[in-house]
């Protein structure tokens, strides 16, 4: 399994003196997350921004390209060109299944995978003023943070909200549901046609805040320029409350969709790649694990849900696992293939 991006800031340093009315103000938003940010899990943390954080802007001033753009406008937008951004990137790789229950309410289970993957991870709350309210998973490790991190002083605080524009899954207040996976090769997308351009983990946070369902997400991602977070190709799992399923790809440039309640790490759409993944053994090893189960169950229970997710799960690789409940709202999270220990969180 493999990959993944976002934002990396060098440095935050001192971003509020305290006692300074005028910035006091400036960063009331800010301030207030940071203020917000809870342990909740060994090296998880929670986050909560209400109000806005700019994404109207983003998209008004062109979108961007790479993770190294999205940093630079998080930078100058949410903290006023007071910290430098930087960018990197690192491997990961996952799994996802959507189901119904026996009551007709649709589940969604999703493992994040990423080699000895040992980083803090912060689940994200988002109220803006103008769209969705969503939960979603952001791995800090690729925010520029240590294993080690720990949000001791206010400036690391503050600095977690850059996560807001690094979701690699999540769920908004509708029931859609999306994750982030690595479809199958080292190819890059770059669409040039004069859209608005957008990365794989800002199309994540676009879609939490603009869409209901499966089908208003599908002609949102046509309306922008998608580029690859990283050298390799992506795709977005997406599922609604209805109990749509789709699965978004790539291919030449060319978006493609695939009616799919599954999805690992090769690609699913119809083209010359189909099927086809340098990660092909193992990725269609889970895909099948899954399937199997979910083809021998008329209906599956959360539970069923999680049995199917800690079968292609592993201790050396899954850094989180979540179900998601499209009517309860609630996203409920395990680590490093513990399926003993739940967290459980509600978008509100």
């Amino acid at each position: 399994m493999k990959k993944k991006v976002v934002i990396v800031f060098a440095t935050i340093a001192c971003l509020i003196v305290v006692g300074v009315g005028s910035l006091l103000f400036m960063f009331r938003h800010q301030y207030a997350a940071a203020q917000s940010v809870k342990q909740v899990g060994d090296k998880m943390y929670t986050m909560t921004y209400e109000g806005d954080y700019g994404l109207e802007e983003f998209l008004e001033q062109g979108g961007a390209t790479s993770p190294k753009d999205i940093a630079a406008f998080v930078c100058n937008h949410l903290f006023y060109g007071l910290v430098s951004p930087n960018a990197t990137s690192s491997e990961f790789g996952c799994s996802f299944i959507t189901t119904k229950d026996k009551d007709g309410n649709v589940l969604t289970g999703r493992n994040f995978d990423w080699p000895d993957c040992k980083s803090p991870i912060v689940v994200v709350h988002t109220h803006p003023d103008k769209g969705y309210a969503s939960v979603s998973t952001s791995c800090i490790f690729f925010l520029g943070f240590s294993n080690d991190w720990q949000p001791k002083e206010m400036s690391d605080k503050m600095s977690l909200i850059a996560a807001i524009y690094a979701p690699l899954d999540g769920m908004n207040e509708k029931g859609l549901v999306i994750a982030d996976l690595v479809a199958g090769d080292h190819t890059k997308t770059a669409q040039h046609t004069g859209r608005t351009n957008i990365t794989t983990t800002s199309a994540i946070r676009v879609l939490l805040d603009k869409a209901a369902n499966v089908k208003e997400a599908l002609t949102l991602l046509e309306s922008f320029d998608m580029h690859s977070d990283i050298d390799y190709s992506h795709h977005l799992a997406i599922s609604d409350a209805t109990g749509r399923s789709v699965v978004v790809e790539w291919v030449d440039d060319k978006m493609l969709v695939a009616e799919s309640p599954l999805c690992t790490n090769h690609y699913l759409a119809e083209s010359r790649l189909k099927d086809y993944s340098i990660y092909s053994e193992d990725s269609h090893r889970r895909y099948d694990s899954m399937k199997q189960m979910r083809d021998s169950l008329s209906t599956m229970s959360p539970n069923d849900v999680v049995e199917s997710i800690r079968r292609v799960a592993s201790k050396d690789m899954t850094r989180w696992s979540v179900v998601f409940d499209s009517k309860t709202l609630t996203a409920t999270y395990y680590q490093y293939a513990d399926f003993g220990k739940a967290y459980s969180t509600t978008v509100k």
